[in-house]
Protein backbone atom coordinates (compact mmCIF):
# COMPACT_ATOMS: atom_id res chain seq x y z
CA UNK A 1 0.00 0.00 0.00
CA UNK A 2 1.27 3.67 -0.96
CA UNK A 3 1.29 5.89 1.99
CA UNK A 4 -0.60 9.21 0.43
CA UNK A 5 1.23 12.00 2.76
CA UNK A 6 4.13 12.32 5.36
CA UNK A 7 1.56 12.98 7.91
CA UNK A 8 0.63 9.34 7.25
CA UNK A 9 3.74 8.15 7.74
CA UNK A 10 3.83 9.35 11.11
CA UNK A 11 0.41 8.14 11.84
CA UNK A 12 1.57 4.39 10.62
CA UNK A 13 4.65 4.39 13.00
CA UNK A 14 2.41 4.99 15.80
CA UNK A 15 -0.30 3.13 15.11
CA UNK A 16 0.54 0.80 17.78
CA UNK A 17 0.87 3.25 20.36
CA UNK A 18 -2.19 4.94 19.72
CA UNK A 19 -4.82 2.59 19.48
CA UNK A 20 -5.68 0.86 23.21
CA UNK A 21 -7.35 -3.09 22.63
CA UNK A 22 -9.45 -3.93 25.62
CA UNK A 23 -7.33 -6.74 27.47
CA UNK A 24 -11.04 -8.85 28.34
CA UNK A 25 -12.06 -8.58 24.43
CA UNK A 26 -12.83 -12.28 23.32
CA UNK A 27 -12.35 -11.33 19.69
CA UNK A 28 -9.19 -12.36 18.31
CA UNK A 29 -5.93 -9.98 18.20
CA UNK A 30 -4.24 -10.04 14.59
CA UNK A 31 -0.99 -8.25 14.84
CA UNK A 32 0.19 -7.13 11.32
CA UNK A 33 3.53 -6.50 10.70
CA UNK A 34 5.36 -5.61 7.31
CA UNK A 35 9.41 -5.04 7.37
CA UNK A 36 8.06 -2.50 4.98
CA UNK A 37 6.55 -1.17 2.00
CA UNK A 38 6.63 -2.67 -1.39
CA UNK A 39 4.53 -3.89 -4.41
CA UNK A 40 5.19 -7.56 -3.47
CA UNK A 41 3.92 -7.06 0.27
CA UNK A 42 1.00 -4.79 -1.46
CA UNK A 43 0.08 -7.51 -3.78
CA UNK A 44 -0.36 -10.11 -0.38
CA UNK A 45 -2.01 -7.75 1.40
CA UNK A 46 -4.76 -7.38 -0.92
CA UNK A 47 -4.91 -11.05 -1.38
CA UNK A 48 -5.72 -11.43 2.55
CA UNK A 49 -7.86 -8.56 3.39
CA UNK A 50 -9.88 -9.57 -0.01
CA UNK A 51 -10.56 -13.27 1.86
CA UNK A 52 -10.88 -11.32 5.83
CA UNK A 53 -13.60 -9.57 3.30
CA UNK A 54 -15.07 -12.05 1.51
CA UNK A 55 -15.62 -14.38 4.37
CA UNK A 56 -17.17 -11.45 7.01
CA UNK A 57 -14.48 -11.29 9.37
CA UNK A 58 -14.02 -6.95 8.03
CA UNK A 59 -16.78 -5.07 6.63
CA UNK A 60 -16.44 -2.44 4.34
CA UNK A 61 -15.18 0.36 6.51
CA UNK A 62 -12.94 -1.47 8.43
CA UNK A 63 -11.13 -2.81 5.25
CA UNK A 64 -10.91 0.98 4.33
CA UNK A 65 -9.28 1.61 7.41
CA UNK A 66 -6.70 -0.85 6.93
CA UNK A 67 -6.02 0.11 3.04
CA UNK A 68 -5.41 3.08 4.71
CA UNK A 69 -2.70 1.22 6.95
CA UNK A 70 -4.72 1.88 10.05
CA UNK A 71 -5.42 -0.16 13.18
CA UNK A 72 -8.84 -1.80 13.41
CA UNK A 73 -10.66 -2.71 16.57
CA UNK A 74 -13.68 -4.17 14.37
CA UNK A 75 -16.71 -5.67 14.57
CA UNK A 76 -15.70 -9.75 14.31
CA UNK A 77 -11.35 -9.08 14.77
CA UNK A 78 -8.61 -6.31 16.24
CA UNK A 79 -6.10 -5.92 13.56
CA UNK A 80 -3.00 -4.10 15.19
CA UNK A 81 -0.91 -2.55 12.13
CA UNK A 82 2.63 -2.29 12.44
CA UNK A 83 5.26 -1.22 9.63
CA UNK A 84 8.90 -1.53 10.78
CA UNK A 85 9.90 0.84 7.43
CA UNK A 86 12.74 -1.25 7.09
CA UNK A 87 14.39 -0.72 10.20
CA UNK A 88 15.32 -3.55 12.98
CA UNK A 89 14.66 -1.29 16.11
CA UNK A 90 11.28 -0.48 15.00
CA UNK A 91 10.40 -4.22 13.86
CA UNK A 92 11.34 -5.10 17.41
CA UNK A 93 9.63 -2.40 19.00
CA UNK A 94 6.19 -3.63 17.19
CA UNK A 95 6.76 -6.61 18.07
CA UNK A 96 7.32 -5.90 21.12
CA UNK A 97 3.69 -3.85 21.17
CA UNK A 98 2.46 -6.59 20.26
CA UNK A 99 3.05 -9.28 22.27
CA UNK A 100 1.96 -6.77 25.03
CA UNK A 101 -1.50 -6.56 23.77
CA UNK A 102 -1.91 -9.94 23.62
CA UNK A 103 -1.75 -10.66 20.14
CA UNK A 104 -3.29 -14.01 19.20
CA UNK A 105 -1.81 -14.47 15.79
CA UNK A 106 1.08 -12.13 13.91
CA UNK A 107 0.65 -12.27 10.17
CA UNK A 108 4.60 -11.34 8.77
CA UNK A 109 5.65 -10.30 5.47
CA UNK A 110 8.91 -10.77 4.26
CA UNK A 111 11.23 -13.39 5.28
CA UNK A 112 13.05 -10.25 7.35
CA UNK A 113 9.65 -9.53 9.44
CA UNK A 114 9.41 -13.55 9.31
CA UNK A 115 12.73 -14.45 10.86
CA UNK A 116 12.38 -11.44 13.74
CA UNK A 117 9.38 -12.20 15.26
CA UNK A 118 9.56 -15.48 15.13
CA UNK A 119 12.85 -15.48 17.49
CA UNK A 120 10.91 -12.90 19.30
CA UNK A 121 8.30 -15.70 20.41
CA UNK A 122 9.51 -18.99 19.65
CA UNK A 123 10.59 -19.60 23.65
CA UNK A 124 7.20 -19.10 24.84
CA UNK A 125 5.31 -21.57 26.14
CA UNK A 126 1.99 -20.51 24.29
CA UNK A 127 3.07 -18.51 21.49
CA UNK A 128 1.04 -16.66 19.27
CA UNK A 129 0.82 -18.31 15.61
CA UNK A 130 2.94 -17.08 13.26
CA UNK A 131 1.47 -17.29 9.81
CA UNK A 132 4.18 -15.80 7.35
CA UNK A 133 3.43 -15.18 3.56
CA UNK A 134 5.94 -13.38 0.62
CA UNK A 135 9.15 -14.99 2.62
CA UNK A 136 11.34 -16.83 0.58
CA UNK A 137 13.64 -17.96 3.22
CA UNK A 138 12.03 -19.65 6.62
CA UNK A 139 14.63 -23.02 6.40
CA UNK A 140 17.61 -21.15 5.63
CA UNK A 141 16.82 -18.24 8.79
CA UNK A 142 15.55 -20.90 11.13
CA UNK A 143 11.77 -20.34 11.24
CA UNK A 144 11.14 -23.95 9.67
CA UNK A 145 13.14 -27.03 8.63
CA UNK A 146 10.76 -28.23 5.85
CA UNK A 147 7.08 -27.69 5.11
CA UNK A 148 6.13 -30.27 7.84
CA UNK A 149 9.03 -30.41 10.19
CA UNK A 150 8.41 -27.00 11.63
CA UNK A 151 7.15 -25.56 15.06
CA UNK A 152 4.06 -26.27 16.06
CA UNK A 153 2.96 -22.57 15.90
CA UNK A 154 4.13 -21.80 12.31
CA UNK A 155 2.63 -22.09 9.31
CA UNK A 156 3.06 -19.98 6.00
CA UNK A 157 3.66 -20.14 2.36
CA UNK A 158 7.11 -19.90 0.17
CA UNK A 159 7.63 -18.23 -2.87
CA UNK A 160 10.33 -20.00 -4.00
CA UNK A 161 13.15 -18.27 -6.45
CA UNK A 162 14.86 -20.72 -8.57
CA UNK A 163 17.67 -19.07 -10.01
CA UNK A 164 17.93 -21.53 -12.35
CA UNK A 165 15.21 -19.95 -14.30
CA UNK A 166 16.91 -16.20 -13.38
CA UNK A 167 20.91 -16.52 -14.36
CA UNK A 168 19.71 -17.58 -18.63
CA UNK A 169 17.68 -14.34 -18.19
CA UNK A 170 21.41 -12.80 -18.53
CA UNK A 171 22.60 -14.57 -21.70
CA UNK A 172 18.94 -14.26 -23.00
CA UNK A 173 19.46 -10.53 -23.08
CA UNK A 174 23.14 -10.44 -24.04
CA UNK A 175 24.13 -14.27 -25.66
CA UNK A 176 28.01 -12.85 -25.67
CA UNK A 177 28.00 -12.16 -21.86
CA UNK A 178 31.19 -13.01 -20.43
CA UNK A 179 31.01 -11.02 -16.94
CA UNK A 180 27.97 -10.04 -14.75
CA UNK A 181 28.10 -8.46 -11.44
CA UNK A 182 25.83 -9.28 -8.49
CA UNK A 183 24.83 -6.98 -5.46
CA UNK A 184 23.97 -8.40 -2.17
CA UNK A 185 23.82 -7.44 1.63
CA UNK A 186 26.13 -9.79 4.35
CA UNK A 187 23.34 -8.98 6.42
CA UNK A 188 20.59 -10.60 5.10
CA UNK A 189 21.02 -14.61 5.02
CA UNK A 190 18.81 -14.79 1.71
CA UNK A 191 21.24 -13.16 -0.34
CA UNK A 192 24.18 -14.62 0.68
CA UNK A 193 22.32 -18.07 -0.35
CA UNK A 194 21.25 -16.61 -3.49
CA UNK A 195 24.57 -14.71 -4.53
CA UNK A 196 26.03 -18.48 -4.02
CA UNK A 197 23.49 -20.13 -5.91
CA UNK A 198 23.59 -17.59 -8.90
CA UNK A 199 27.87 -17.84 -8.95
CA UNK A 200 27.41 -21.67 -8.81
CA UNK A 201 24.58 -21.93 -12.08
CA UNK A 202 26.71 -19.23 -13.73
CA UNK A 203 29.83 -21.09 -13.82
CA UNK A 204 27.68 -24.25 -15.36
CA UNK A 205 26.75 -22.53 -18.19
CA UNK A 206 27.77 -23.29 -21.45
CA UNK A 207 30.43 -21.55 -21.96
CA UNK A 208 30.49 -20.57 -18.64
CA UNK A 209 29.75 -16.73 -17.46
CA UNK A 210 31.63 -15.24 -14.87
CA UNK A 211 29.98 -13.38 -11.73
CA UNK A 212 31.60 -10.61 -9.80
CA UNK A 213 29.87 -9.39 -6.40
CA UNK A 214 30.18 -6.44 -4.53
CA UNK A 215 28.41 -6.84 -1.16
CA UNK A 216 26.29 -3.54 0.12
CA UNK A 217 25.56 -2.66 4.07
CA UNK A 218 23.50 0.77 3.61
CA UNK A 219 22.05 2.29 0.12
CA UNK A 220 25.19 5.21 -0.48
CA UNK A 221 27.34 1.97 -0.39
CA UNK A 222 26.14 1.59 -4.04
CA UNK A 223 27.72 4.25 -5.48
CA UNK A 224 31.27 2.37 -5.00
CA UNK A 225 29.73 -0.99 -5.54
CA UNK A 226 28.15 -0.29 -8.84
CA UNK A 227 31.54 1.10 -9.82
CA UNK A 228 33.19 -1.59 -8.97
CA UNK A 229 31.24 -4.05 -10.74
CA UNK A 230 31.55 -1.95 -14.19
CA UNK A 231 35.45 -1.70 -13.30
CA UNK A 232 35.53 -5.36 -12.94
CA UNK A 233 33.84 -5.99 -16.47
CA UNK A 234 30.73 -6.87 -15.45
CA UNK A 235 28.16 -6.06 -18.58
CA UNK A 236 24.87 -6.77 -16.44
CA UNK A 237 24.19 -6.46 -12.90
CA UNK A 238 21.79 -9.03 -11.53
CA UNK A 239 20.29 -8.72 -7.66
CA UNK A 240 19.57 -12.09 -5.29
CA UNK A 241 16.26 -11.66 -3.34
CA UNK A 242 17.01 -8.95 -0.74
CA UNK A 243 15.77 -6.30 0.96
CA UNK A 244 17.05 -2.98 0.38
CA UNK A 245 16.07 0.86 -0.37
CA UNK A 246 18.15 2.11 -2.55
CA UNK A 247 15.99 1.02 -5.86
CA UNK A 248 15.84 4.47 -7.67
CA UNK A 249 19.51 5.00 -6.73
CA UNK A 250 20.95 1.72 -8.39
CA UNK A 251 18.71 2.24 -11.60
CA UNK A 252 20.48 5.78 -11.92
CA UNK A 253 23.79 4.53 -11.68
CA UNK A 254 23.41 2.04 -13.86
CA UNK A 255 21.97 4.39 -16.81
CA UNK A 256 25.16 6.14 -16.43
CA UNK A 257 26.91 3.04 -16.79
CA UNK A 258 25.46 1.70 -19.41
CA UNK A 259 24.44 -1.81 -17.06
CA UNK A 260 21.13 -3.77 -17.60
CA UNK A 261 19.96 -5.12 -14.50
CA UNK A 262 18.20 -8.81 -13.72
CA UNK A 263 15.87 -8.83 -10.54
CA UNK A 264 15.21 -11.54 -8.82
CA UNK A 265 11.32 -10.77 -9.03
CA UNK A 266 8.81 -9.59 -11.94
CA UNK A 267 7.46 -6.99 -9.98
CA UNK A 268 10.60 -5.00 -10.24
CA UNK A 269 10.57 -4.66 -14.48
CA UNK A 270 7.67 -2.05 -13.32
CA UNK A 271 9.89 -0.26 -10.55
CA UNK A 272 12.04 0.56 -13.29
CA UNK A 273 14.71 -2.71 -13.57
CA UNK A 274 15.50 -3.80 -16.85
CA UNK A 275 14.30 -7.06 -16.29
CA UNK A 276 12.60 -8.76 -13.88
CA UNK A 277 12.04 -12.61 -13.62
CA UNK A 278 11.42 -14.90 -10.53
CA UNK A 279 7.93 -16.18 -8.67
CA UNK A 280 5.25 -14.76 -10.39
CA UNK A 281 2.26 -14.68 -8.33
CA UNK A 282 2.27 -12.97 -5.10
CA UNK A 283 -1.72 -12.46 -4.74
CA UNK A 284 -2.35 -15.82 -4.99
CA UNK A 285 0.69 -16.59 -1.78
CA UNK A 286 -1.67 -13.52 0.03
CA UNK A 287 -4.87 -15.72 -0.90
CA UNK A 288 -3.19 -18.95 0.52
CA UNK A 289 -2.12 -17.45 3.57
CA UNK A 290 -5.66 -15.93 4.23
CA UNK A 291 -7.31 -19.11 3.77
CA UNK A 292 -4.68 -20.43 6.38
CA UNK A 293 -5.49 -17.28 9.02
CA UNK A 294 -9.53 -17.70 8.16
CA UNK A 295 -8.83 -21.71 8.41
CA UNK A 296 -7.46 -21.31 11.70
CA UNK A 297 -10.30 -18.61 13.28
CA UNK A 298 -12.86 -21.00 12.12
CA UNK A 299 -11.02 -23.53 13.89
CA UNK A 300 -11.02 -25.49 10.77
CA UNK A 301 -6.96 -25.96 10.53
CA UNK A 302 -4.54 -27.37 12.96
CA UNK A 303 -1.22 -25.13 12.48
CA UNK A 304 0.44 -27.68 14.28
CA UNK A 305 -0.07 -30.64 11.28
CA UNK A 306 -0.61 -28.34 8.18
CA UNK A 307 2.54 -27.86 5.54
CA UNK A 308 4.29 -24.95 4.43
CA UNK A 309 2.73 -24.20 1.49
CA UNK A 310 5.11 -24.19 -1.09
CA UNK A 311 4.91 -22.43 -4.90
CA UNK A 312 7.27 -21.82 -7.62
CA UNK A 313 6.03 -20.44 -10.39
CA UNK A 314 7.64 -18.43 -12.56
CA UNK A 315 7.81 -15.82 -15.19
CA UNK A 316 9.82 -12.83 -16.14
CA UNK A 317 8.91 -9.32 -17.33
CA UNK A 318 11.11 -6.55 -19.10
CA UNK A 319 11.28 -2.96 -18.99
CA UNK A 320 11.80 -1.11 -22.36
CA UNK A 321 12.35 2.51 -20.68
CA UNK A 322 15.05 1.07 -18.55
CA UNK A 323 16.95 -0.45 -21.84
CA UNK A 324 16.28 2.54 -23.77
CA UNK A 325 17.87 4.80 -20.47
CA UNK A 326 21.13 2.44 -20.13
CA UNK A 327 21.21 2.07 -23.71
CA UNK A 328 20.69 -1.47 -23.90
CA UNK A 329 18.89 -4.15 -26.70
CA UNK A 330 16.38 -6.30 -25.46
CA UNK A 331 16.25 -9.59 -28.20
CA UNK A 332 12.59 -10.23 -29.86
CA UNK A 333 12.85 -13.43 -28.51
CA UNK A 334 12.89 -11.93 -24.96
CA UNK A 335 9.95 -9.63 -25.25
CA UNK A 336 8.00 -12.75 -26.75
CA UNK A 337 8.43 -14.49 -23.90
CA UNK A 338 7.80 -11.98 -21.29
CA UNK A 339 4.73 -12.32 -18.90
CA UNK A 340 4.64 -8.20 -19.46
CA UNK A 341 6.70 -5.65 -21.10
CA UNK A 342 6.66 -2.05 -19.99
CA UNK A 343 6.90 0.75 -22.54
CA UNK A 344 6.35 4.48 -22.04
CA UNK A 345 5.39 3.87 -18.42
CA UNK A 346 2.34 1.91 -19.54
CA UNK A 347 1.90 -2.22 -20.16
CA UNK A 348 -0.27 -3.37 -23.12
CA UNK A 349 -0.84 -6.71 -20.88
CA UNK A 350 -3.12 -4.88 -18.21
CA UNK A 351 -0.21 -4.88 -15.25
CA UNK A 352 -0.02 -1.62 -13.48
CA UNK A 353 2.78 -0.08 -11.58
CA UNK A 354 0.25 -0.60 -8.02
CA UNK A 355 -0.53 -4.04 -8.95
CA UNK A 356 2.06 -5.48 -10.84
CA UNK A 357 0.31 -9.14 -11.68
CA UNK A 358 -1.87 -9.94 -13.88
CA UNK A 359 -4.33 -11.67 -11.65
CA UNK A 360 -5.28 -9.57 -8.20
CA UNK A 361 -9.16 -10.49 -7.55
CA UNK A 362 -10.63 -13.29 -5.73
CA UNK A 363 -12.75 -15.80 -8.45
CA UNK A 364 -16.45 -15.25 -8.77
CA UNK A 365 -18.50 -17.80 -6.31
CA UNK A 366 -20.65 -18.00 -3.84
CA UNK A 367 -19.27 -18.45 -0.22
CA UNK A 368 -20.70 -21.79 -0.06
CA UNK A 369 -18.28 -22.66 -2.80
CA UNK A 370 -15.37 -20.86 -1.27
CA UNK A 371 -15.87 -22.31 1.34
CA UNK A 372 -15.60 -25.86 0.34
CA UNK A 373 -12.99 -25.45 -2.19
CA UNK A 374 -10.74 -23.65 0.60
CA UNK A 375 -11.24 -26.89 3.10
CA UNK A 376 -10.49 -28.55 0.26
CA UNK A 377 -7.32 -26.89 -0.20
CA UNK A 378 -6.11 -26.67 3.27
CA UNK A 379 -7.04 -30.43 3.85
CA UNK A 380 -4.63 -31.00 1.30
CA UNK A 381 -1.97 -29.49 2.92
CA UNK A 382 -2.29 -32.23 5.79
CA UNK A 383 1.50 -33.36 6.89
CA UNK A 384 0.75 -37.38 7.90
CA UNK A 385 3.05 -38.91 10.03
CA UNK A 386 4.89 -40.74 6.85
CA UNK A 387 5.49 -36.94 5.55
CA UNK A 388 6.96 -35.85 8.21
CA UNK A 389 9.38 -39.05 8.81
CA UNK A 390 11.02 -38.53 5.17
CA UNK A 391 11.64 -34.80 5.27
CA UNK A 392 12.78 -35.41 8.86
CA UNK A 393 15.18 -38.60 7.20
CA UNK A 394 16.13 -36.45 4.34
CA UNK A 395 17.11 -33.21 6.77
CA UNK A 396 19.23 -36.11 9.01
CA UNK A 397 21.15 -37.12 5.93
CA UNK A 398 22.26 -33.74 4.88
CA UNK A 399 22.93 -32.57 1.59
Amino acid sequence: MIRKTALLLALISMSFASVAFAQDDDKPTIAWLKWGDSRNVALAEKAILDMLEVYGFINAEERAMLDEEISIEGENINIIYGDSLFNRMEANAIIDEAIDKDADVFVTFTTQMTQIAYYAIREFVDPPKLIFTVTSGPYITGVADSSCVKPDFVIGTVPTTNYEDIVPLLRMQNPDMKVAGAIWSPLQRASEVGVSRIKAIAAALDPPLTIVDETIITTPDLYQAVQNLADRGAEAIIIPIFTFQGFSLLLSLTYDYGLPVIFSAPQNAYRGGTIGGGFYGLYKQGVIAGNMLIGHLNGNMDIASTAIYESDDFAFAVNLDAADLQDVEIPQAMLDGAAYVVKDGQSAQGVTLQWPEAEINLPEMTLEERRAADLEFLAGLECSPEMIAEQQAALDAGP
